[in-house]
């Protein structure tokens, strides 16, 4: 059964993000009015993007998205509903599942075969396509627009979000970008919507951070930004233009906790999905002349994003951690010390306890558990009562090159629980190797 759900949870996310968009012609369709086409202009995101990857390239991936043959019979939707319906009976008698959730695959199982209106959709968007990229025609974005929205009124919702994305982009019209705004508003607003993991939901944020469309209103860009982050997982993005696009909403909104920190999150995603602008703008992060597939990416890429964010100590702490690991090829002891030692210096306390276990069993260091003694009683002094743990014991059992001292245990178990019942934590000191302690506190 376990199998079964997780099987069917993956038909439901891909179904999800292939299915047309519920309900979104309850209402009247938004107007569109073509102005006389102009030289295409871009706000300055788009021309950058368009200038650094190309609005051909960009185009022809719009067309493999939503140019979707109705009569396909490989189809994913058909793939899986025939799985579903060949796992019916058992999700029928499933305990596990509410009667909603077994309505949903019932209705996935009878997907609705193609009829006349498809058809016709398909070849108005095939048609569409032709006069976009001028295949055996004239090339004429004006008239490709025009056929696209002749599909939308046919009710095709992959139409309508074709056109929108299109205008935000200014394809073939200039001055569209508030229609395109009302498009994605149109789908947004739509409750059944509101899970469906689309693109609107990035142009909405972005539309409403830069005043696009929209007035300006930051709060209202941010619930968007975290819509488009919180369903990006199930995002068909081949390109990694709305990871791109999210970078560079995020890299200077005040708003945000850590925005350089969000950025290049965001840009490392683009950039993986060979995204040219994004890893120009991870570069441009790291002050960097290298080229992208050049970079340590550890070293470089932690230390920027942190950096900007004012948290070195961590960005150094976590670098030693990478170097620390036997089984990577990256191991490096010396590296792994030098950053733990910076990580220090800076005042992050794990650290100052991860150095002195090191010195205590001589990992990454040769061992000297009289130094390791110093650190834990430093740890200890700057409020880590784990230090003090390991301290005590040291003291109370010896090690190899240093003998017990039931008096100096005496002394720091003391300092040690007092710390430990000023924290909360408890009256009585655990031992070493209560490794619940060490659970509770990291």
């Amino acid at each position: 059964m376990k199998k079964l759900l997780l099987t069917l949870s993956l038909c439901t996310t891909i179904l999800m993000s292939l299915a047309p968009i519920q309900n979104i012609f309850a209402n009247p369709i938004p107007t569109v009015k073509n102005p006389t086409q102009k030289q295409i202009q871009h706000t300055p995101i788009f021309a950058e993007f368009h200038q650094l990857n190309g609005i051909d390239s960009f185009n022809q991936t719009l067309w493999e998205n939503y140019l979707i043959d109705p009569e396909n019979d490989q189809s994913l939707n058909r793939l899986f509903a025939e799985q579903i319906k060949a796992n019916l009976v058992q999700i029928e008698a499933s305990s596990n599942m509410s009667e909603e959730e077994k309505q949903k695959f019932r209705n996935m199982a009878n997907i609705r075969e193609p009829d006349e209106n498809d058809i016709k959709i398909y070849k108005k968007l095939l048609e569409a396509q032709k006069y976009d990229l001028g295949d055996s025609v004239k090339k004429d974005q004006a008239k490709a627009n025009d056929l696209i929205y002749e599909a939308a009124a046919l009710g095709s919702s992959q139409a309508l979000e074709l056109l929108g994305i299109r205008f935000i982009h200014q394809i073939g019209h200039v001055g569209l970008q508030k229609n395109a705004i009302d498009y994605f508003s149109f789908f947004a607003d739509e409750p059944s919507n509101a899970d469906h993991p689309a693109a609107f939901w990035a142009y909405l944020a972005y539309s409403y951070t830069y005043g696009v469309g929209r007035a300006k209103n930051q709060e209202t860009a941010l619930k968007y930004w975290k819509k488009a982050h919180h369903l990006y997982s199930m995002q068909i993005d081949p390109t990694g233009f709305i990871a791109y696009m999210m970078g560079q909403m995020s890299e200077n909104q005040k708003f945000l906790n850590q925005p350089i920190e969000d950025a290049m999150d965001y840009y490392k995603m683009s950039a993986n999905e060979e995204n040219i602008a994004a890893q120009h703008a991870v570069l441009r992060l790291l002050k960097s002349k290298k080229k992208f597939d050049e970079l340590t990416y550890e070293a470089e890429l932690f230390m920027a994003e942190h950096k900007a964010a004012k948290k070195e100590k961590d960005a150094f702490y976590t670098l030693s951690e990478l170097y620390a690991q036997k089984d990577w090829d990256i191991y490096n002891p010396k590296k792994s010390i030098e950053y733990l030692n910076q990580a220090i210096a800076l005042g992050h306390d794990r650290a100052l306890l991860d150095l002195a276990r090191y010195y205590e069993h001589g990992y990454l260091v040769e061992a000297d558990p009289a130094k390791a003694t110093e650190l834990y009683k430093k740890s200890l002094e700057q409020g880590n009562p784990t230090a003090g743990i390991l301290l005590v014991n040291l003291y109370e059992n010896g090690a190899k090159g240093f003998k017990a001292d039931a008096k100096q245990a005496q002394i720091w178990r003391k300092k040690a629980t007092a710390l430990y019942k000023e924290l909360g934590y408890g009256d009585v000191l655990p031992k070493a190797d209560e490794i619940r302690l060490f659970q509770r506190m990291y």
